[in-house]
């Protein structure tokens, strides 16, 4: 069991570890909320999509982290779509399915628009297959990024259909 007054170092070690059991990922989701409230740690600082076992441990304590806290860090989280083979980002995919669409749709927005402006074609395939993932089904709420997407992907030789 992780004691509450673990400091940062210790949360990052963590982070790193291989396979963590589902009770100590919410235990150090618990211990990380404990950080962001008594402001000893930056959330994002611990947003790192890769392919580590950190990026998958920290996503999988996402529904164990406060809502507010994980909206508010949506654009840094979809990082996590420029490749959705990375370990962590298909349970980020499951975890956004379920998430209230106005933050999701106002999130997708902006990270379109940033994958767009980079120029990184897989980032924006990838963003496009959850959007119009028929599992998820949000394709609706998300048409005017559908056909953004789609128009740059096809600008640049990619047929996504």
């Amino acid at each position: 069991m992780i004691n509450p007054s673990l400091e940062v170092e210790e949360v990052v070690k963590r982070l790193h570890e291989k396979e963590l059991y589902i009770h100590s990922v919410i235990e150090l989701a618990f211990t990380i909320k404990q950080l962001v409230d008594n402001q000893s740690i930056d959330f994002s600082s611990l947003i790192s999509p890769s392919g580590g076992s950190d990026w998958e441990n920290l996503a999988m304590m996402l529904p164990y982290l406060p809502r507010n806290l994980v909206i508010a860090h949506l654009d840094p989280l979809l990082e996590g779509f420029m490749d959705i083979n990375w370990p962590g980002s298909p349970v980020l995919y499951g975890f956004l399915s379920e998430m209230d669409i106005d933050p999701l749709h106002a999130s997708f927005s902006r990270v379109l628009k940033k994958a767009i402006d980079l120029d990184d074609t897989e980032w924006v395939y990838w963003l496009l297959v959850f959007m119009k993932d028929e599992r998820v089904n949000l394709k609706a709420h998300f048409s005017m990024e559908i056909e953004q997407g789609c128009g740059y992907l096809k600008s640049r030789g990619i047929d996504f259909e």
